[in-house]
């Protein structure tokens, strides 16, 4: 993988495309990336929207169609072809102009902050939340090469900095794009019209439960062997992962293991530990999810997959 290509892929994970959404409540999220120039298998322009943790859409500056990303032959989905193709296209639209302005936001930072080298990425995060009162609320961000500096700041509504850098520029930026009134607008109000849409037609494939499949495995490590249980294909996302020895005693894991999306809307995790072999030891993978009746147990040595 090239230098900038893995750059890009780090500062898409620094910016948050891991599950968010108020407990009892759900959010629609808008995740935006632009880079400067062509990059083997990058767009210059990429929105992604998740409702909750379900990424449900998708732009790009190759393709300029918004484009659905959920089973349409899925049972549970009950929105109708020919709602979903005028959705589709009035959001293509919107997406379209978007890009335009997003683009020349980039131009405005890049030249005011005097950074045109190495490999620029403009990012931008769009929230609005309902919460579990029925109250909307939400955010927006704006990051450069992985730095957050700007944010709309609703109750002055006006954007302000994040950085001292970013400071000077923030009347210009204000006087020139003008558009902190409507967006807030649009957080709070056709952002959650949107949101519920959503969640009307797919409140319950997002309900559904699909049970985890987990591999274990080992590899050699300075201090003796390293223990990997790979748990995958699971939703939704929550899942608790540990190594236990002689079925009672639970390994720590010094490595932090996060929890990652899968392109078919499903979640991974590795949970890796290191152990010194000890004759008549027993190892033990265990895994808790909601789709399961009882946590699953694979011994080390044993391949389980959860069919």
């Amino acid at each position: 993988m090239g230098h900038t290509v893995l750059l890009l892929l780090l500062l898409l994970l620094s910016l948050g495309v891991c599950a968010v959404h108020c407990a009892g409540g759900h959010t629609l999220r808008f995740l935006i990336t632009q880079i400067l120039s062509p990059t083997p298998g990058l767009p210059i322009y990429t929105v992604y929207g998740y409702i909750d943790d379900f990424k449900c859409g998708k732009y790009n500056s190759d393709t300029r169609r918004v484009q659905a990303l959920i089973p349409l032959n899925e049972s549970l989905i009950a929105m109708p072809e020919d709602a979903l193709t005028e959705h589709l296209e009035t959001q293509t639209k919107f997406a379209q102009e978007l890009e335009i302005t997003e683009r020349d936001k980039m131009e405005f930072i890049m030249g005011f902050l005097n950074k045109t080298y190495g490999f620029p990425v403009y990012q931008r995060r769009f929230v609005c939340e309902l919460n579990e009162d029925g109250t909307a609320g939400g955010y927006e961000e704006i990051a450069y090469n992985g730095k957050e500096i700007i944010a709309l700041d609703k109750e002055k509504v006006v954007y302000v900095s994040v950085t001292q850098e970013a400071l000077v520029m923030m009347d210009q930026w204000n006087k020139r794009f003008d558009d902190a009134t409507d967006n807030k607008i649009y957080m709070e109000n056709e952002c959650i019209q949107q949101m519920k849409l959503y969640l009307h037609y797919l409140s319950a494939y997002m309900k559904r439960k699909v049970p985890p499949k987990v591999k274990v495995s080992s590899s050699e490590s300075e201090s003796g062997i390293k223990l990997h249980c790979w748990v995958y294909g699971f939703y939704p996302r929550d899942v608790e992962v540990k190594w236990i020895k002689n079925g009672r005693d639970e390994i720590y894991s010094e490595e932090s293991a996060e929890i990652l999306p899968n392109p078919d809307g499903t979640y991974q995790i590795r949970v890796s530990v290191e152990v010194t072999p000890e004759e008549g030891a027993t190892y033990s993978c265990h895994v808790d999810h909601s789709s399961l009746e009882n946590p699953l147990v694979v011994a080390f040595g044993e391949f389980f997959l959860n069919c």
